[in-house]
């Protein structure tokens, strides 16, 4: 019997090769999208258009579709705080929506307080004090929209004034992504590092690496932090040691660059979330490079 999940952002651009690549594993979809523009209903079992998920209606929405699934994985940031926020007026949808708690929710989406909350856990995090280049971006945002460096000192000054954005040092280095999954209790279950080679908003070559400090990074960070179901960590490592990034309580854009490489964080979640047996992996293809191509015009 085929397992039937729920996936949001069915029409983002790095979906179509992702979705098929899971009912190829097995999986039923179904695919939700805020927009009709894109062609998630021609590779979609079925597909809805949803509200937005900054809506009210949102989660009462996901809610008659949870009945349809076992599992929902959702894509978007601000479906995740949403539902996070109202999950506990829906019984039926908290038994199958695969997320983090309110709290973890809020800090990783949330530039200010993930800085504040990880510094105070002595974290390492890129400061607050540049001598040089600056990195500017928005307190609350994603896909690398509206985030840029600079170095003019008026510039930055002016950001600094704002809380909607967050200006930090630059931090040059190795970029690393590392897909994990956690289960029910805040346990790491698994993880695998990906350097990330060139990235356009999302990876589009990526190394798969073994990594034992990175692992150990985030083992640390999840004391502090409660995190349930597939999670994506960012880090850049330098002479100076590891830098966190950023992390969010989702599934990574990238994510098919550690199912080619034989992790599947959807497959291992959905086998927690239902209390089955764990498939962990048995051979990760480290050091294989991955490319991503936009194959479809339609």
């Amino acid at each position: 019997m085929k397992k039937k999940i729920l996936i949001s952002a069915a029409n983002g651009p790095i979906m179509r090769s992702l979705i098929l690549l899971l009912k190829k594993k097995g999986f039923y979809i179904i695919g939700i999208d805020a927009s009709i523009i894109g062609n998630a209903d021609t590779f979609c079992d079925e597909f809805y258009k949803s509200p937005k998920g900054t809506s009210k209606t949102f989660p009462k929405f996901l809610n008659k579709l949870s009945s349809k699934v076992e599992a929902i994985y959702l894509y978007v940031d601000e479906e995740l705080a949403n539902i996070s926020k109202n999950i506990k007026n829906f019984p039926n949808l908290k038994k199958k929506v695969i997320i983090s708690p309110r709290k973890t929710i809020n800090i990783c989406n949330n530039k200010n307080l993930f800085y504040n909350f990880f510094t105070k856990n002595n974290i390492k995090l890129p400061s607050l004090e540049s001598k040089s280049l600056s990195i500017i971006k928005p307190a609350v945002g994603r896909g690398g929209k509206n985030i840029f460096t600079t170095n003019d000192k008026s510039i930055i000054s002016l950001f600094k004034k704002n809380s909607k954005y967050l200006v930090q040092e630059y931090i040059r280095g190795t970029e690393f992504t590392v897909d994990c999954v956690f289960d029910k209790n805040g346990h790491l279950i698994f993880a695998i590092p990906r350097k990330r080679i060139l990235a356009q908003n999302v990876s589009v070559i990526g190394k798969i690496v073994k990594h034992k400090k990175l692992i150990e990074e985030i083992q640390k960070i999840s004391l502090y932090l409660k995190f349930y179901g597939p999670i994506n960590f960012q880090f850049v490592e330098n002479k100076k040691g590891i830098w966190l990034i950023e992390i969010n309580p989702r599934l990574s854009g990238s994510v098919i660059f550690s199912i080619k490489s034989g992790f599947n964080p959807l497959l291992i979640s959905y086998e927690i979330h239902k209390n089955k047996s764990i498939t962990l992996p048995k051979k990760i293809k480290y050091n294989q490079m991955y490319f991503r191509f936009w194959d479809s015009v339609s």
